[in-house]
């Protein structure tokens, strides 16, 4: 086994603690290592760094929001930012970051996104030539206009990766759904129609979640359907379940699905030598202040406070703090 692919086991594990106490993460990530084959982040990191050259764009979609108010939530975009900031400085690609077409959920974003580090332009100024930059836009809500959307966004921006990371997925019924099993369709962008069509065209897709209803979790379909609650019934009248069915060519399983975006940046520093492609504490710090500052919730509580998944900053400043001592960056 390489150094890689120790370091790669170390971080699914470190990743993968449940500490939230949730009892699934860990069957999430069997099934998902059973189906990968080998660790998860090197996998996904590899792959990415083979797939993307400089000045590519990479599409990186994000957004869960929370009832009843339907706000943005901490779980999601802090991720998203962290690996667009990888892709920007280790490969000098173009990240574009795709959300709910919604003014609160495009600040959330944008505001996480400088947290990090990178310079926001629209996204018809993506291709300029300068470095740490960074798009962030809206995708449909609508399901009779996302399949047509995606193909002109991928006709448009020719991405080499897609990846989506704590973003609501639907069942094979086409529902959407929160953990709890309610229905939430009509507030989340068709983000699956982007990366089918990515699929068919050939381009690289990565899924990144931590409760079964996210893009991607459908290459674990079964698992989610066993053991999460709702998984194979849900709570609203389709009755089909929240188990996501999109699949991804990789799936990165973690406990905060934030953590995988994290532990995915930091892969792809180790591996193109460039430690700074990682965020680092003050970040982390920025990113989750000005998330909040900007309307975001933590997902679990729905408190306005510096938390993601019910755990406060510390939690997460330490999870970073471990995968920049194992990785070595």
């Amino acid at each position: 086994m390489s150094t890689y692919e120790v370091l790669g086991k170390w971080l699914d594990s470190l990743i993968n603690i449940d500490i939230t106490g949730r009892g699934v993460i860990d069957k999430l990530y069997t099934a998902a290592y059973e189906r990968i084959g080998e660790s998860l982040v090197y996998k996904a990191a590899r792959e990415l760094k083979r797939a993307v050259s400089k000045n590519d764009v990479v599409l990186i979609i994000t957004g869960f929001r929370v009832p009843p108010l339907f706000v943005q939530e901490t779980d999601g975009p802090l991720g998203a930012a962290s690996i667009a900031r990888a892709i920007s400085i280790c490969l000098g690609a173009k990240p574009v970051l795709l959300i709910e077409p919604v003014d609160a959920s495009l600040k959330v974003l944008e505001s996480v996104v400088r947290g990090v580090g990178l310079n926001v332009v629209p996204v018809e100024e993506v291709g300029v030539e300068a470095k740490y930059i960074s798009s962030v836009t809206g995708f449909t809500m609508k399901e009779e206009e996302a399949e047509e959307q995606a193909k002109k966004l991928l006709d448009v921006l020719k991405p080499s990766a897609v990846i989506a990371i704590e973003k609501a997925g639907h069942n094979f019924k086409k529902v959407y759904h929160n953990m709890g099993g309610l229905d939430i369709s009509k507030y989340h962008s068709k983000a699956d129609y982007i990366v089918i069509e990515a699929q068919k065209r050939g381009v690289l897709t990565i899924g990144i979640g931590d409760g079964g209803n996210e893009v991607g979790m459908g290459l674990i379909e079964d698992a989610v359907r066993k053991f999460v609650p709702y998984g194979n019934k849900c709570r609203c009248p389709c009755n089909g379940g929240i188990a996501a069915t999109t699949k991804t060519d990789i799936l990165i399983t973690a406990t905060v699905s934030n953590w995988g975006g994290y532990a995915l940046s930091g892969m792809l520093s180790k591996l193109c030598d460039k430690p700074e492609g990682l965020h680092n504490l003050e970040h982390e710090e920025l990113m989750l202040l000005f998330a909040v500052q900007s309307g975001a919730v933590d997902g679990v509580t729905g408190l306005v406070e510096r938390s993601v998944d019910g755990a406060g900053i510390e939690v997460h400043k330490s999870i970073l703090t471990l995968i920049h001592r194992i990785l070595r960056i």
